[in-house]
């Protein structure tokens, strides 16, 4: 039998998951929107989106790194 810890965690995970595709999918339409009503601003928007996923990077790295190990 699974702990109710354990059964929470899963949960949790799932929640976060489920909010996760959510936006993916809202983001999606969203673009395509954009990409029908206005190409240039879309072509913008690609660009500042990959700005930001390099920023993105670099902070989840140093987060990350500042995460203690387990001996």
């Amino acid at each position: 039998m699974k702990s109710p810890a354990g059964k929470a965690q899963r949960n949790v995970l799932r929640e976060l998951i489920a909010l996760s595709v959510d936006n993916q999918i809202r983001i999606e339409a969203m673009e395509q929107v954009l990409v029908k009503t206005n190409p240039m601003v879309h072509e913008l928007y690609l660009g500042l989106m990959e700005t930001l996923r390099k920023q993105k990077a670099v902070k989840l790295n140093r987060g990350l790194a500042e995460i203690p190990k387990k001996s």
